[in-house]
């Protein structure tokens, strides 16, 4: 079970940098001032937030390799053993990187919106400020925007951490052997639910805390201009 934690943090930390990266891009792409742009990133962020988390990992997890399938018979024979060979040898890890990417869709399309009001929030002067001490539009934005950003958008980005640390659960029904697969298994082979899942809650609960304890330290030092008096 051990192990497979190990798995379950690795599936979650590839699903947060993938998804805090798609997350900046989804929120800059909301803000646009073109309506082209603006509306379909808009209409793709509703879409997954209104879908089931389960739906989008079967979608990606099972829909996709599957999806080859449907082409299998115009497809020349040398190709599709090709890909049923790389599917039988690679395939738990091909499984871990779909399961990694749903997760990290769903986390982008929750992240997005925390970052988008954390830019919305930060006053539109600070935008002059950098233009009067002659900075670009990007210098302004990394240097005077985005830290003040980030005081407003961590306390969200921090709890949809511990949601997407939770949602790894979900992949573990499209075969990526994580925390409750592995629990799965050995409940089937000894019949103690309770001992068994009750493990598997308490290892969770040992690695959110751990986050939340990590969190608060990284939120205090973000934050620790704000808080010291003024001299």
């Amino acid at each position: 079970m051990l192990v497979a934690a190990k798995t379950t943090i690795s599936l979650a930390i590839v699903a947060l940098v993938l998804g805090f990266l798609w997350a900046n891009i989804l929120a800059l792409l909301e803000l646009s001032r073109w309506r082209i742009i603006r509306w379909p990133v808009t209409f793709f962020v509703s879409i997954i937030r209104s879908l089931p988390e389960l739906i989008v990992i079967f979608l990606i997890g099972l829909g996709l390799p599957y999806l080859f399938l449907e082409f299998e018979d115009v497809l020349p024979e040398s190709v599709v053993d090709a890909y049923f060979n790389l599917l039988d040898t690679y395939g738990e890890f091909l499984f871990f990187g779909l399961g990694a990417f749903a997760l990290s869709l769903i986390y982008a399309s929750y992240a997005s919106q925390t970052i988008r009001g954390a830019l919305l929030a930060v006053p539109r002067d600070q935008w002059n400020s950098g233009a009067v001490l002659g900075l670009s539009k990007p210098a302004t934005f990394f240097y005077i925007v985005m830290p003040q950003m980030w005081r407003h958008a961590f306390p969200g980005l921090s709890n949809q951490w511990l949601v997407l640390l939770k949602d790894t659960a979900l992949v573990s029904l499209i075969g990526v052997h994580e925390l409750m697969k592995e629990t799965d298994y050995i409940y089937s082979a000894t019949a103690d639910g309770f001992t068994w899942y009750a493990m598997a809650a308490l290892i969770y609960l040992v690695i959110s805390l751990v986050s939340q304890k990590l969190q608060d330290l990284l939120y205090n030092r973000i934050t620790k201009y704000d808080q010291e008096p003024a001299k």
